[in-house]
């Protein structure tokens, strides 16, 4: 179950607008714009959280996560191909709306959901992604059964073969940002388009409505046309190809465009296969680009880079690290500037008191109904005492810069679990706890995992969870990785091997 964290506190800041008509000076609400309407991409800054932790600490240690990534990774952005593969299907995009001789059909012109705006609009940009996205995808499915192409990681690709399956190999392509042209539920969303458009808006390719011609992101377009797009370069050939295809369908006078995929050319299909075959072949023409424009080896996230390389084996494996290994040596280069060694040394403090309140919550969850004096034990088998969170949280409390990274939901629950941990005995620790954990569950509009009956006997309603063995937790293991796996997935790419 995905859970949208504090929507109360989303809407006071994101007031749902409303569509009014003024007539005989009287004015009228005619329609309220739904949640649907506005919530087109995936965003990670709205926090979401599975019904898997019950304390709301990816809040809370994300947003440290991304003071170091700056919202260019991401646990559903982490994809070299993706990544290559939103950014040339904006190119695209942006060529169609910028040639003027590109011109709509009769029916594209008069789609309510332009708004008299034309290849301007949203809507059409969308309609344009999602095009190339399900182009795309069934190129690979067709693709698959002929060529060495790496299907995994590509967005829709299981929903795409059973519509390839339905259709005997000839699926419709239509050109609408409708729900009628997705291949995916909510495709707006949960494609390419949607799962990607942070990390290119924060990089100032667009922004949140796809305003290519912003001045701030002229320079980024350049550099992605000099080295990817440019005569010769590695997507030229492809993006002609399309730009004439879909100069072509868009002069189709229905509303909704549409083809059969056996109705495209052959040399398209393939050119977009062989550019993005899989994401090594990607990384391969794509690391320079990606680098600069994400300045993701440089300052904090180019020192965990560099310690990332060091895993990278001869025979092109990779020994991964723990991440707080990979943490401790990047902060311990000596080129790294005092703000970005601050930005890795603060999440060297907040994760080992993290990780200590997870496991607390853990002892209290391993038993179907324990007393309080049976989780006291329990904390004490695994080597814990009074004095652990305590000890944990005084670093965090001492840094004055600490608590102003963060805001909103990650603050008032950072603060609520740094007041806790001052409490005098295990007992008050874990009552607090118990407390702290009904207000997270409240604000998700859930029941508590657990209750306390009788003011000594807890008793919980989900599955137990198995305790780890003494040896296997010191105090200060790390629980929570910080982008470091999603970081080393996206270098991996990267890194071009065949």
């Amino acid at each position: 179950m995905l859970i949208i964290e504090r929507p109360a506190a989303y809407f006071e800041v994101h007031r749902l607008p409303i569509v009014l008509d003024t007539q005989d000076g009287e004015t009228r609400i005619i329609r309220r714009v739904a949640l649907s309407d506005l919530l087109t991409e995936f965003d990670e800054r709205i926090s979401s959280e599975l019904n898997m932790d019950p304390l709301g600490l990816q809040v809370i240690w994300s947003a440290y996560g991304q003071k170091i990534f700056r919202n260019r990774i991401s646990s559903i952005s982490n994809d070299v191909r993706n990544y290559t593969l939103n950014l040339f299907n904006h190119r695209v995009t942006k060529a169609l709306v910028d040639d003027d001789a590109v011109q709509l059909g009769k029916g594209l012109q008069q789609d309510k959901a332009y708004a008299g705006r034309g290849k301007d609009s949203t809507a059409f940009k969308q309609a344009c992604l999602i095009y190339l996205e399900n182009l795309f995808t069934f190129a690979m499915v067709e693709a698959q059964a002929q060529n060495n192409v790496e299907t995994a990681g590509v967005l829709g690709i299981s929903k795409a073969r059973r519509r390839w399956e339905e259709t005997k190999g000839n699926p419709r392509l239509v050109f609408s940002p409708s729900a009628r042209a997705h291949v995916l539920v909510r495709q707006n969303s949960l494609g390419v388009s949607g799962r990607y458009k942070t990390p290119l808006v924060e990089m100032d390719f667009f922004d949140g409505s796809y305003d290519y011609a912003l001045p701030a992101s002229r320079p980024q377009w350049l550099k992605a046309q000099a080295q990817l797009f440019a005569q010769g370069k590695p997507l030229a050939h492809l993006q002609a190809l399309l730009h004439g295809h879909l100069a072509k369908l868009l002069a189709d006078p229905r509303r909704e465009p549409e083809l059969n995929f056996t109705e495209l050319p052959a040399e398209l299909k393939q050119a977009f296969v062989e550019a993005f075959r899989s994401p090594t072949r990607v990384g391969a023409y794509a690391r320079d680009l990606w680098l600069g424009v994400t300045e993701l080896d440089q300052g904090a996230p180019g020192a965990l880079y560099e310690e990332l390389k060091q895993e990278w084996l001869p025979d092109g494996q990779v020994l991964e690290r723990p991440t707080e290994q990979v943490f401790a040596l990047a902060v311990g280069r000596a080129s790294l500037a005092a703000g970005d060694r601050d930005k890795l040394e603060r999440v060297r403090l907040l994760e080992p008191f993290l990780a200590e309140l997870e496991l607390l919550m853990g002892v209290m969850l391993s038993a179907k109904s324990q007393s309080v004096n049976e989780v006291l034990a329990g904390w004490t088998s695994l080597g814990r005492d009074e004095a652990v969170l305590p000890q944990l949280a005084m670093p965090i409390e001492r840094d004055v810069t600490m608590r102003s990274q963060v805001s909103g939901t990650a603050a008032e629950r950072l603060t609520e679990l740094l007041a806790l941990a001052r409490s005098n005995s295990v007992q008050q620790q874990v009552e607090r706890l118990l407390k702290y954990h009904e207000k997270v569950m409240e604000a998700r509009g859930q029941s508590p995992w657990l209750r306390l009956l009788n003011g000594s006997q807890l008793k919980i309603d989900v599955r137990t969870r198995k305790l780890p063995a003494k040896e296997d937790r010191p105090v200060g293991t790390w629980v929570h990785q910080y982008y470091v796996p999603q970081f080393r997935h996206l270098l991996s790419g990267m890194r071009g091997l065949a």
